[in-house]
């Protein structure tokens, strides 16, 4: 993976069981998992986050939504592809990216359906192994990206 300064970035990850009391707030503010604790810490500016949620499906980071508490079941993840997907395909068709990283749970890959064929033209790093493993390869492509855009800033 290359990291440069004016590349632009796509992160897609899972919701998360814990969330902040807070209504009408940014989803990434609300959610308070593993996953949103270390992309707090290591943010950049050039990264944009798709949130796939059990209950509003495939969001945008900054979209407002309010606690709830639905699980990510297969039957769910099955009823949001057609959207998940229709989405994602939007998003790409809208935005250049340099690369893509999506790191989600077995369940929550179900809701990307065929997302091979949108995602082929793309460079895309799948996230991989239980949760410990995915949030250690989140924090280091984090890492990654800002060390880089700390040497050309």
């Amino acid at each position: 993976m290359e990291y440069e300064k004016n590349k632009r970035y796509l992160l897609i990850i899972p919701c998360s069981k814990n969330k902040k009391e807070l209504f009408d707030a940014p989803a990434l503010k609300l959610y308070d998992g593993p996953f949103y604790r270390i992309i707090r810490k290591y943010m950049q500016e050039n990264i944009d986050i798709l949130i796939l949620s059990a209950k509003y499906g495939l969001i945008n980071s900054p979209e407002l939504i309010s606690p709830y508490d639905q699980k990510m079941t297969k039957t769910r993840a099955e009823e949001l592809s057609h959207e998940v997907m229709e989405k994602l395909e939007c998003v790409l068709h809208n935005n250049h990216y340099d690369e893509i990283f999506i790191t989600l749970g077995k369940i929550y890959m179900i809701a990307l359906g065929e997302a091979e064929n949108i995602l082929d033209k793309h460079n895309v790093y799948w996230g991989s192994g239980q949760i410990g493993e995915r949030l250690h390869e989140l924090k280091t492509w984090l890492t990654a990206i800002k060390a880089e855009e700390g040497i050309y800033s």
